[in-house]
């Protein structure tokens, strides 16, 4: 039996994502250091960092990471086997390979911290994504086709997020909606991710990663650009900075995890929006969230269940 653990990337972070953790003497002392690192007190983000402040990059993708670093610490000495993988989605794949043991804690996130620093700093990638469901991705491509936007993440057969300019994404979300999509919902993001928009950064990050002293993972990764197995850190090094200047192919993740023994899949949080999306693509294998629980050790009866 195999399990792949799920690392999500920025959009489901809350004010309470650390409130399952906090509990945990080992995880505690994580959020602490990591506290430390972003100068923001992880246990009182509704204070710290209110409202839409949690959606800054700055804020948003070291604070994910966090969090999935320290769901893993708690749950880990809580399984026997350790998992098949781990597959991160955007950032969050920095967060699995700090999980696979290429990193050590603090190196994630200040790889985070760059990372969001480097976008943040390429200013013709300002704009915006928008979430689509319902149609096909050759529909989707033909409605990016004349505009300023692009494919940036592809999920599934028929959901996709696009990322561009504000006034193409406005003319792509009313023909979308016209057309028969079911899903049309904007994010609350404001840089044009996994887009050519993104090409300097890319380079960029490249050097910074090539440089930050990691090791090859004891655990694969998924690469979230074409769901290839990553064991080393120099093809890592690739992948990630490649993940910012191309579109991720989540939908191929999820295939080439399955195709290569995956049984069971577990997404360590915030948020529950990659395990919901595997019930629906792949309704006969299990896959849950820690969001799902409310404690660890309830989490890791489940995991034991599935995967024994």
């Amino acid at each position: 039996m195999g399990l792949v653990i799920l690392c999500p990337g920025q959009g489901t972070q809350h004010a309470g994502m650390f409130a399952t953790l906090a509990g945990d003497p080992l995880v505690r002392e994580v959020i602490e250091a990591a506290s430390d690192l972003v100068d923001i007190d992880l246990l009182r983000l509704e204070v710290a960092a209110p409202g839409a402040r949690l959606f800054d990059n700055a804020i948003a993708q070291p604070l994910v990471c966090a969090a999935v670093l320290g769901a893993w610490r708690a749950l880990a000495p809580r399984i026997e086997a350790p998992p098949l993988a781990f597959a991160g989605y955007s950032v969050g794949e920095i967060a699995a390979y700090g999980c696979a043991g290429a990193l050590d804690f603090a190196g994630t996130l200040q790889l985070a911290q760059r990372r969001a620093a480097l976008m943040d700093a390429c200013a013709r990638a300002r704009g915006g994504m928008l979430a689509l469901r319902g149609l096909s991705e050759a529909h989707v491509s033909a409605l990016c086709a004349g505009r300023e936007a692009a494919i940036a993440i592809a999920n599934g057969d028929d959901h996709f997020v696009v990322g561009g300019a504000h006034d193409a994404l406005d003319a792509i979300e009313q023909h979308a909606v016209q057309e028969g999509a079911h899903t049309v919902r904007r994010l609350s993001v404001a840089i044009v991710s996994h887009s050519a928009a993104l090409s300097d950064a890319a380079s960029e990050f490249e050097l910074v990663l090539a440089a930050c002293g990691a090791h090859d993972p004891g655990i694969p990764v998924f690469a979230g650009i074409d769901g290839s197995v990553v064991d080393a850190w120099p093809r890592a090094t690739r992948c990630l900075s490649a993940q910012l200047r191309q579109a991720i192919r989540w939908d191929l993740c999820m295939e080439s995890a399955i195709e290569r023994g995956a049984t069971a899949f577990f997404e360590l949080g915030p948020g529950a929006a990659l395990s919901r999306m595997l019930q629906l693509s792949h309704p006969g294998v299990p896959a849950r969230s820690l969001a799902d629980f409310r404690t660890i050790s309830g989490a890791a009866r489940w995991i034991e269940s599935v995967v024994s």
